[in-house]
Parts: structure tokens; sequence; C-alpha cells
């Protein structure tokens, strides 16, 4: 006999066709509310959830869970003390979208090095104005967070010759290989304030903790170079949005580019979107083509190694997690790929 799947979606979430996948091994039980969760959980005992926002784990607990599989790198919507709490297993998707997020922040970069805005600009006012631009070869980043994201941008962005330092909780010889390629050593975060004056590129990509909540704030980018760009892909609330604002409006530093910010979707009167020296992404930096699919056929497999009795892949350690309550009710959004469709998320959420 198929085992019953709950899975979770948003309120007036469609059930997706990529769905069908989880029919071959187990029979879903989709739910969108407390009622509909409590009744699941009778007879079943493995969660996925598809709603990034959810408060329904906050809500009803993990009473009757064996494990619980985010579709995200993020565990937020189910790290709460009652799950780190008990013996249910909660995997991720890692693997899934550190790769895009990487191809994200060189992109960002690239755009800024290069000047491409302003070259967009005058292709469309039909002006012809040539000029040098910077390379990438020999510039400077610091990237946050020693994690799969952190690794797949510091690897990215050394392949186009720049200079890169990892930033980890703590400071280690060793960071480890991907795909067999070394990372090298791990600066700890008190090695930060002597290395903001002496990079271009700042690239959050932790993620949020208590140790992490407001890292970068008014007294770091004020050492900063005037130049220097921050890019933040990791959590909204790891940057002080108020601080950044105001170092860019005073060209303290130079440029930002944000994926994720404090509240979201950011606010329609937010100075952000009019400045020419940002760069405004709505939270899609690891959103793919087709990675709908692709997080559905890893939740199968991992499925399949449950119903096995082997071990599950992308266990999470919930310790150290923050535990935000976000209010989700008028700033809760969804979105795609680029088309504000599919993904629900609260602010600081991936």
């Amino acid at each position: 006999m198929k085992p019953r799947v709950i899975v979770v979606l948003a309120k007036d979430a469609p059930v997706r066709g990529d769905f069908a996948l989880i029919e071959e091994v187990a029979v879903p039980v989709y739910v969108r509310t407390a009622e509909e969760l409590c009744a699941a959980r009778r007879d079943a005992r493995v969660m996925l959830v598809w709603d990034l926002a959810t408060t329904l784990i906050r809500d009803c607990g993990p009473e009757g869970l064996e494990w619980i599989q985010t579709n995200s790198i993020g565990v937020n919507a189910v790290a709460t003390p009652e799950v780190a709490a008990s013996k249910v297993l909660v995997t991720n998707t890692r693997g899934l979208f550190e790769q895009p997020m990487a191809e994200f922040v060189l992109a960002s970069i690239l755009l800024q090095a290069k000047d491409m805005r302003r070259s967009i600009e005058n292709q469309r006012r039909r002006v012809w104005d040539q000029r040098s631009t910077l390379r990438l070869q020999g510039r400077r980043a610091a990237v946050i967070g020693a994690g799969g994201v952190g690794a797949r941008i510091a690897l990215l962005l050394r392949t186009v010759g720049m200079d890169v330092d990892i930033v980890g909780r703590t400071p280690r010889i060793d960071g480890g290989a991907v795909d067999g390629r070394m990372l090298g050593p791990v600066r700890g975060m008190d090695e930060l304030p002597e290395l903001l004056p002496e990079i271009d590129d700042l690239v959050l990509a932790a993620p949020l903790t208590d140790s992490t909540r407001g890292l970068i704030g008014a007294r770091e980018l004020a050492v900063m170079r005037p130049n220097a760009h921050v890019v933040n892909v990791g959590r909204g609330p790891l940057l002080d949005e108020d601080a950044l604002l105001a170092a860019l409006q005073s060209g303290r530093i130079g440029a930002a580019t944000l994926d994720v910010f404090e509240t979201e979707p950011l606010r329609a009167d937010h100075p952000f979107w009019e400045m020419e020296n940002v760069f405004v992404s709505p939270h899609q930096s690891a959103d793919f083509v087709g990675w709908q699919r692709a997080a559905v056929e890893m939740f199968v497999r991992n499925l399949r190694r449950w119903q096995q009795g082997e071990q599950l892949e992308n266990v999470v350690d919930l310790t150290g997690f923050v535990l935000d309550v976000m209010r989700c009710g008028s700033t809760a959004h969804s979105f795609a790929t680029g088309s504000g469709q599919e993904r629900t998320m609260c602010a600081g959420q991936n």
C-alpha cells in the first residue's frame, strides 16, 4: 500500500501537474488549512512544505510526523521549537538552487563592472558613447556564508579571475571542496572589519540567525570603498536597509544588488525602485525555468529512500536558525521565475 504524504499548499494555490510524480510512489494529500492538516496527520507521516510562507507547522505542531521536506534551501517555515525538540527529520533542496544563485551574483557584478545599465540607456536613446569599463580579473570580493550557496558563488567568481574571501561563522583552514574544487580557508566573522575596506563586492549569502541579523549596518558600510558594491541574496534582515539607503544616497558606497528585503514585496514607494545605483530583484535569484519539477523529483527520490529505510539526503540541523514570526497576511506574496505566480513567500525566506 502506498503511504499518504501531506503536501502543504498556499490557500489559493492550485495542485501542480508536477505533483503527479508523487503519485507514482505515494498518495498525496493536499492541505491548505489547519483543520485539513490535523485531519491528514492521522494517517500520514511525511510532509512536503511547498508553501514556504505557511504557518501551519507553527500553528499545529509536528505531532505524528516523522519527516518534513521543504522545497527550498531555507527552512524558516518549519524551524519551530517544537520541530527542533522533536525527532522529526527536516530536509531541504540543497544542491538545486546554489548554482543559479551563483550565476545571479556573477551577473550582478558584471552589470556593475561593465556599466551595462548605462549602455542599455544609451541604446534606448541612440547614443554612441564608447568608454572603458572595469575588469573582473583582480577584482576582490568577500562572500559571507560558507555553506553551499556561498561556496558556489566563491568558485564561480574565482573562475572569472576574481579574488574571493569566504567568511563563515567560525574560521577554518580547510573549507572543503565542491565538485573536486577546493575552497581554501574560511575566514571568521571577526575578520570582517579588516576585510571590508579592501573589497569591491560584498556578497551576503548567509542564513538568518541571531548572530547574522543586522550583520551589515551603518558602521560596516562606513568603512567600505566609495565604489563598493553590496549584493544580498541571503536574507533581507542580514542588511540594515535604512543604513544602506543612506550610504547609497550620500555616495558612501557605489551600488547595491538586492534580491531579498526586510519586507517583501518591496513597497511601491520605496526609493530603491528609482535609484540608478540599485538593482532590485523580486526574490528570484534561485529560480530557474523548471525548478518546480526538479524540486518535486528531489522529494520523490528522498521519499523512495524513506520507504526503503535508507538515510535521507539533505538533512538539516535546525540549531541556530532564527524562528522569525512573519506576518504573512498583507506581506505575503507569490512568485515564480520572473512571472510572479507560483511561489508564496514572506520577508527573509527563500
